[in-house]
This record gives structure tokens, sequence and C-alpha cells, in this order.
């Protein structure tokens, strides 16, 4: 180290120092990987009432004891309306494909009749829009105008100019001018 001078030794520093960095660098990147989670297994699906033991020693023979029937439930579904839904296979479905109803010619031409096959109302009855009545109302009373008014302000009185005060100060928007009375 005696032959090294002080340029060649701060060199040497800054080097040990930068590879450093780098196997620190290395180090904490390796810490934040994240491990590939894995699925917990799942319990078995298998319940039978052999797996249940009683002692009969523990059970007091004097009380009368009841005669207990478990049921297990089905496997098959309960039965429900037919609406098309699919629950088998790969591609499930809540409803089935929607379908229009088709109605006949007759049905669609009587006047009488809904056709689904309700009756019409007066509350279905077309109205001819052409022929309705719009309510009348009443012109707005005349407000005087004179030569000073503002559209949308009505009428504003003339005031005369423009009045305003010269305040002197440093610019100090924090300092109070003037009084409030």
């Amino acid at each position: 180290m005696k032959n090294m001078n002080d340029k060649t030794k701060k060199w040497l520093v800054v080097a040990g120092g930068l590879a450093l960095c780098a196997v620190l660098l290395v180090a904490i990147t390796g810490q934040f990987k994240a491990e590939k989670p894995t699925d917990a297994p799942l319990p078995s699906q298998s319940s039978s009432a052999s797996d249940v033991t009683v002692d009969p020693s523990v059970l007091d023979t004097t009380e009368k004891e009841k005669d207990v029937v478990i049921q297990t439930p089905d496997a098959t579904p309960p039965a429900s309306s037919d609406n098309g839904a699919v629950d088998t296979g790969t591609e499930q479905t809540i409803q089935g494909d929607v379908t229009k109803p088709e109605y006949t010619e007759e049905e669609l031409k009587n006047p009488d009749q809904k056709p689904n096959g309700e009756p019409v109302t007066e509350k279905d009855t077309v109205q001819d829009h052409d022929k309705v009545e719009t309510p009348v109302t009443p012109p707005a009373p005349s407000k005087p105008s004179g030569g000073n008014s503002i559209p949308g302000f009505d009428n504003v009185p003339n005031a005369g100019a423009n009045q305003g005060e010269y305040v002197d100060g440093d610019g100090d928007i924090n300092k109070q001018v003037g009084t409030m009375d």
C-alpha cells in the first residue's frame, strides 16, 4: 500500500463501494420474489356414520332412550322448473335462451284485444297527438323598461358613476388597510 498514490486508493475505495452496492441490490431484490401460491387440499367429502363411536359406559341406563333417526341428504338436486338452464358440462348457463313469442295475423289485427290475450283498456287506446289541446298560459305582466335596463335583471336604477378609492399600502396582503365600521 505504500507504493500506491492517493488517486489509486480513492478509485479502489469507489470500486469496492460499487461492488458492495451491487451485492446488496441482488440480495434485496431476491427477498421480494413472490412464491408461487399453492392450493390447500380440499377436505374429503365422505361423511359416514361409522366414524362416530359411543362409549356405552358413559350412558346412564336409568333414563329412557329415544330413537334418533338421522336422514342423509339426497345426492340429487331438488326438482326445479324447466327454464332452459344448463348446470352440467363446461358451458353452464343460468337461464335458457330468450325466445320471442309468435302471434298470428288475426291476434295482431284485433283492435279489442292485445296480442297476448288481454283486453284493451282506455289507457291503452291510441291518442292523436295532433289534436291535443295545449294549455293556455296567461301573458306575463308588463314591466316598466327604461333606458338603463339589463336583460335578465328587470329594471336596475342608475346609481350614477362608479365610485372607487385609492388605498395606499406597501403590498403586504396580511396587513390591515382601512377601518371596518
